[in-house]
């Protein structure tokens, strides 16, 4: 997957919330972690130690943990950034058959969600749970159309159920 476009979000994201930008190298580690890369790999590419690259990694899960406002680091970024809608979903399963592009949710840009903060806004309480309604609902409806391809796909209901993070009792009802 291209991350660039996510990478970008982010920064966007980051500067919303804090009023600075991220930094150069915290930038590629965002990219190299997204690819699977190690800090070495990331280091020897922005020419860096493997000890400076690990330690901006490490202020740079702080950052993104203080901005999220939930526990971010290496090993669990993709599943956050999947789970806060900066990402199309992406999962493998079986290594067979490669699930991707599914939008769940739009891009912050695309949502005219208000912001997180504790600014003020245009949107009142209500606005903000019928934005919240909204966006859930469609979340669902995405992932039950989701259903009918993996199904048609060959995927069991065992299989969609875990991919798209549903319970399968209600995988099962909509495939029936």
């Amino acid at each position: 997957m291209e991350w660039q476009e996510v990478v970008n979000l982010m920064d966007e994201f980051v500067f919303q919330k804090t009023g600075d930008h991220l930094d150069s190298l915290q930038l590629a580690i965002l990219k190299g972690v997204l690819n699977g890369q190690k800090y070495v790999a990331i280091a020897k590419q922005y020419g860096c130690s493997t000890g400076h690259a690990k330690d901006k990694g490490y202020e740079l899960w702080q950052l993104l943990s203080k901005v999220f406002e939930e526990e971010v680091n290496k090993l669990n970024l993709v599943a956050t950034l999947e789970r806060l809608g900066f990402v199309n979903y992406q999962h493998s399963v079986n290594n067979s058959v490669n699930i991707s592009n599914i939008n769940f949710c739009n891009t912050p840009e695309e949502s005219n969600l208000p912001n997180r903060d504790n600014s003020t806004s245009k949107y009142n309480d209500k606005d903000i749970m019928d934005e919240n309604e909204i966006v859930q609902r469609l979340f669902q409806e995405t992932k039950f159309k989701a259903v009918d391809k993996l199904s048609k796909l060959g995927l069991t209901p065992e299989q969609i159920a875990e991919s798209l993070d549903l319970p399968l009792p209600e995988v099962q009802n909509w495939i029936e």
